[in-house]
């Protein structure tokens, strides 16, 4: 017995020599559960690794396995040293290998980066034969030596850059949560909460507060349920409208921002939005922010998910200077041999999250080259523009068609049709009610119309359908806002009818936007002098549609009664019937289900899937795992019990002061009396050579059975669940 310690660590106290087992026993769950866990994650988050995730995760079960033998010998500090040694050693000699496999690694980072963000982001040059397993095996290999570290001393801050970059990762969205980052998560805590000091017999906790970790895990399978379970869309897209609403919105804004749910009346008010300066005044439409998906209760811009899908066509149009943004004002410069105009753009109260484009827009230095897609515009206040109307870009069309013989127009055209055979995937979804809506109003078969036609009877449709009213409270909860609003309300403002335009012209196959901005009327632009200051207000605020014209780009289309102009209702008179026809029966086909088979549309329902099954298992995988633990601790604290009750009085009035002395150590806020009697005996049955009697015990029992009371007392419940069941002090 160690006499100079007078404690319950005496009884459970491993044989010396027999340290390194005991410590490595006490690992094994905890080293499971995170290796398990860096496994499936990195199989998981790098694409590019060509191996199953149980590979893996032998070889790191091998390696750690490894380790603690040759721990055994005694030389632990030595066997780190070496191991780490040898890991940079082998990276050294295989450079070219390993740096291949981390560029593989790195272009699995890209790719989600642009899955996120929606932006183009250059890949790491790479030879076609590397292979990312030699990127991750000196990362997991290192990952494996910081655990075995990290269990050896009790220390945590050995695992922490493995840990944090995993949470920090999971937590902003960066990486999905899954199995894997869950394991993680609950082998942190396990490894935390762990006793496993070995300079104190395993007596001493990790280097971060127990109940830091236990919240960071417990937010871990908290995020991890919000995304498994419910409409994981819907909370993203209301967590981002929010976040929006504080860094950029105005009182002041008018226009919803998409948001068609209980959809106000238009607070309609005089509030300055924006100040613009033109060489010419005259009608204006100003792009604010432009929405591609439209899911039933509120216009979306595409994801960056969906966007990452055509990062390769975007790199090659803005590589050869194409814009989706400065489509109308290219196409114009092949036509006409006048310069463009300067319009100058202030920002008094509009929303700030993006800037107020005309059409026609010429030169593409103002705008970003690294984003996908066309629907965002950045911040500018000064743009060159071609002054135009639709009338105008049609004619623009006509023109491209007679001027097509000319490299650079045939150049241009090439890239125009790409670009167009994405806005065809792009725009022109329909959720399944909106479809069916669309169907029983416009079922009737009509057979092929024009562009013209099409605009005519959509204006026509609209004109008996709806009623305009600015005052009306459109209450769709979570309806579809399209049924809503043409089979219940009958009545709307600009948000209305651009929103059923845009529906109608996806229906009959052409791809259409819905965008919010500002309009300026050209009876009201006549009144102003060139280079006049002209100030916007939420009067000017409007929502409109714009279609895709073939060869020029999208084009407003005003459908809103008191917007429309004389020259847009004489278009389709006035121009020449181009042999372009639209049926919509891609749109049946290429976005929604078919008719047949398209159901009522399910709000924020629970579905069972596999991935909730292989959550439960988890989580009883992990219920399992502490059982386990709290059964081998308690069994730990039964052997330590009975070595007390079978020693001799001498050992045995230590052994139970010892542990009196730990209970006190868990409440120091209570006094307990006959303490300085249990000190007194204490001593003595360390340093004095007489026998110690049956009394003395029973007396040191006594004192340890008061001490264990005073504590129940004091314990919260919280307390005594920890102390019985995670400590296992009695």
């Amino acid at each position: 017995m160690d006499r100079d310690s007078g404690s319950l660590s005496i009884a459970m106290r491993p044989v010396q020599g027999d340290s390194q087992i005991h410590s490595a026993y006490n690992g094994i769950p905890v080293s499971l559960v995170l290796l398990l866990g860096l496994a499936i994650s990195c199989c998981s988050w790098f694409p590019s690794i060509s191996i199953q995730w149980w590979k893996l995760f032998l070889g790191m079960l091998v390696f750690s396995v490894a380790l603690w033998l040759l721990q055994l010998t005694g030389k632990g500090r030595l066997v780190c040293i070496s191991m780490l040694l040898l890991i940079i050693l082998v990276c050294a000699v295989f450079h070219r290998q390993v740096m291949g496999g981390m560029g593989c690694l790195g272009n699995d980072l890209r790719d989600q980066l642009t899955r996120m963000t929606g932006r183009i982001y250059l890949d790491f040059a790479i030879s076609k034969d590397a292979s990312a397993l030699w990127g991750i095996a000196p990362v997991l290999a290192l990952s494996v030596l910081l655990l075995h570290l990290s269990i050896q001393t009790g220390k945590i801050l050995f695992f922490l850059p493995i840990m944090l970059p995993v949470y920090a990762a999971v937590l902003t969205g960066f990486f999905p949560v899954e199995t894997g980052s869950i394991l993680i998560g609950a082998g942190s805590v396990l490894l935390v909460m762990k006793k496993s000091d070995a300079r104190t017999g395993g007596q001493g906790y990790g280097g971060i507060p127990t109940w830091f970790l236990i919240i960071l895990f417990c937010g871990t399978i908290a995020a991890g349920t919000g995304f498994f379970f419910g409409n994981t869309e819907a909370k993203k897209e209301k967590w981002e409208s929010l976040l929006h609403d504080i860094l950029y919105n105005q009182d002041t804004n008018s226009m919803p921002e998409g948001d068609l749910q209980n959809l106000p009346q238009w607070r309609k008010s005089d509030a300055q939005a924006l100040k613009i300066t033109m060489s010419e005044p005259q009608k204006l439409y100003l792009r604010g922010k432009i929405y591609e998906t439209y899911s039933g209760t509120a216009w979306l811009s595409l994801s960056a998910e969906k966007r990452a899908e055509y990062e390769s066509l975007f790199y090659w149009l803005h590589q050869t200077d194409f814009f989706g943004q400065s489509q109308i004002g290219t196409a114009s410069a092949f036509i006409t041999q006048a310069p463009a105009e300067e319009l100058t753009i202030e920002n008094l109260s509009a929303c700030s999250a993006h800037g107020y484009y005309p059409y026609a827009l010429y030169g593409n230095g103002m705008l970003d080259s690294g984003l996908i897609g066309d629907a965002m515009l950045p911040e500018a206040d000064t743009l060159r523009y071609y002054p135009g109307s639709v009338p105008e870009w049609h004619t623009v069309q006509q023109s491209l068609a007679s001027a097509q013989a000319r490299n650079n127009v045939a150049q241009y055209l090439i890239l125009e049709k790409a670009y167009r055979e994405y806005i065809t995937e792009m725009d022109l979804q329909l959720t399944n009610e909106s479809w069916s809506v669309l169907d029983r109003h416009l079922g009737e078969d009509k057979g092929p119309m024009t562009l013209s036609q099409i605009r005519e009877f959509i204006r026509i449709y609209l004109d008996g359908a709806l009623v305009y009213d600015e005052k009306v409270k459109t209450l769709n909860g979570s309806a579809d806002f399209l049924q809503y609003t043409l089979e219940r309300s009958g009545s709307g403002y600009s948000v209305h009818y651009a929103t059923v335009a845009t529906l109608m012209l996806r229906y009959f196959g052409v791809p259409a936007r819905y965008v919010e901005g500002y309009y300026l009327p050209a009876a009201e632009a006549t009144s102003y002098l060139s280079e006049q200051e002209i100030i916007l207000t939420e009067e000017h605020a409007h929502a409109w549609a714009e279609y895709y014209l073939p060869g020029v780009g999208f084009v407003p289309f005003e459908v809103t009664p008191g917007y429309i102009d004389d020259e847009e209702l004489e278009l389709a008179s006035n121009l020449p019937q181009s042999g372009l026809t639209y049926t919509g029966d891609h749109l049946k086909y290429a976005q929604v289900e078919q008719p047949e088979l398209i159901k009522e549309p399910e709000q924020d329902r629970f579905s069972f899937s596999i991935k909730k099954v292989y959550l439960i298992y988890l989580l009883l995988i992990l219920l399992l795992v502490f059982v386990l633990i709290i059964l081998v601790k308690r069994k730990q604290l039964q052997k330590a019990l009975a070595a007390i009750n079978a020693a001799s009085h001498r050992d045995a009035i230590a052994m139970r002061f010892g542990y009196a002395v730990k209970l006190l150590s868990s409440c120091t806020a209570i006094e307990v009396g006959g303490r300085q009697k249990a000190e007194e005996l204490n001593q003595e049955a360390l340093f004095s050579n007489h026998e110690m009697t049956y009394r003395q015990r029973r007396e040191m029992d006594a004192y340890a059975v008061c001490v264990l009371q005073e504590c129940k007392q004091k314990w919260t419940i919280l307390d005594k669940l920890r102390y019985r069941l995670w400590d296992c002090l009695y």
